[in-house]
């Protein structure tokens, strides 16, 4: 009876042990709240899209290496076995066998081009920093996704937050409300009426957890995790005053955004299709050299061993104007991105103003909406005490609480406008 006693107090304990170890080991013991800054480097270590960029940077790279080797001689071997028909003879005299073995081994060395090597080259370089400009403006998409993403947490979990003390005043209210109905002192509908609200606060509370797990698995989804994921963040809807300079930030923009070096670029990699396109008009001349190999099938006739050497010459006279064709539509397509250039210029500047703009608005209404806040809670405080004295109505009262759950879902909305704008600001001049 004694050992049971002492089982019974040590197994609660162990239990507990073993629980705790359970919940630690499974991360249900807690999530750590994650900053900002480790989200991004999350996503910018694990997001299939920007990997995807990545890739096409690597292919790109490769490609410099093929168009390096266009410089160099190429080797190659060739064999044959060539059967005959018969022996080829003159007279009764057989000159030779009816089946012929071959091994030859061949070297070509490129000496003129009209510049078609070297402008490949060229257009294989603009090709990898077009890559690489991609990468950086998908990088900075995905940075700026991941930045909306964690507001957009935040801001629904303000909402829920504001969604509960609506739910809590209202609850309250109803309490109120029924003592007084209980006294005789009020009507039956002034507790309909709060029912019906109550009804319709606990709904949007809903809604509001809602858009707090939504917002949660989009943030998820950039990082490239599980949709489910526990996810914990760190309340940065504050508001930083900064100084900006509009026409700064356009002229930041012009020299920094990824979209225009990726223009850039496209514009060389053209400028060197065009010259591609004219080295046609000149002769390609390469060196040769071969080494020649061949026996017959009698055993008897042994491998013989030639060589050749020479400078080989190659151009068309004329192909129907097609070459002509070629250079025409590469220096169209030329002025084309030029054009395309002059119309991506203007809208960024126009996505900075807008950014901008949208920057400045955003910390004007949070002046306005924070000081309404005060305002609302001053006017339910007051119309409270009114009610409670006979001086006002039951709708008042639920008049002043929709009020003041509409001003803290007008502040916190202004609050991350704010947030949003500054990263959309940040993304349009070019950073991160």
């Amino acid at each position: 009876m004694k050992v049971f006693t002492k089982i019974t107090k040590v197994a609660p304990l162990f239990v507990a042990t073993f629980l705790v170890s359970i919940l630690v080991s499974t991360g249900w013991a807690g999530i750590t709240p994650l900053t900002l800054e480790q989200g991004i480097q999350i996503a910018l270590d694990n997001n299939h899209g920007l990997q995807a960029a990545s890739k096409s940077v690597t292919s790109a790279k490769e490609g410099i290496v093929e168009a390096r080797a266009g410089f160099l001689p190429t080797m190659r071997l060739e064999s044959s076995c060539i059967k005959l028909d018969e022996a080829p003879s003159f007279g009764v005299m057989t000159m030779g066998d009816d089946v012929i073995y071959d091994a030859k081994g061949v070297v070509t060395q490129p000496l003129f081009t009209g510049g078609k090597l070297s402008s490949a080259y060229k257009l294989a370089l603009s090709n990898y920093n077009l890559a690489e400009y991609g990468y950086e403006r998908v990088q900075n998409e995905l940075i700026f996704g991941v930045k909306g993403a964690y507001l957009c947490i935040l801001k629904a979990l303000k909402f829920q937050q504001v969604a509960k003390d609506a739910v809590k005043q209202v609850e309250a209210h109803l309490r109120i409300v029924r003592n007084l109905y209980d006294a005789g002192i009020n009507a039956k509908v002034d507790v309909l009426k709060c029912e019906v609200q109550l009804s319709t606060v606990r709904q949007n509370l809903i809604k509001a957890e809602n858009m707090v797990s939504m917002a949660k698995a989009g943030f998820n989804q950039l990082l490239a995790r599980e949709l489910d994921t526990g996810v914990e963040v760190i309340d940065i809807l504050e508001v930083t005053p900064c100084k900006i300079n509009l026409d700064d930030c356009i002229k930041e923009a012009a020299n920094s955004r990824p979209e225009l070096k990726q223009m850039k670029a496209a514009i060389e990699m053209l400028r060197q299709m065009v010259t591609i396109a004219e080295s046609d008009n000149y002769p390609s001349v390469a060196g040769i050299g071969n080494y020649d190999y061949q026996k017959g099938r009698q055993s008897e006739i042994e491998w013989k061993g030639s060589w050749l050497a020479g400078i080989m010459v190659n151009f068309t006279l004329w192909d129907g104007n097609a070459r002509k064709s070629r250079i025409n539509q590469a220096e169209a397509n030329l002025e084309a991105v030029y054009a395309q250039q002059l119309n991506l210029s203007d809208g960024i500047a126009l996505e900075v103003k807008q950014a901008y703009l949208s920057l400045s608005e955003a910390e004007k209404n949070i002046e306005v909406a924070h000081g309404a806040i005060g305002q609302a809670e001053e006017g339910l405080r007051i119309t409270e005490e009114m009610y409670k004295e006979g001086c006002a109505t039951n709708t008042d009262v639920l008049d002043s609480q929709t009020m003041l759950t509409q001003v803290k879902t007008n502040y916190y909305q202004a609050l991350y406008d704010y947030n949003l704008a500054r990263a959309r600001l940040q993304k349009a001049v070019g950073g991160r």
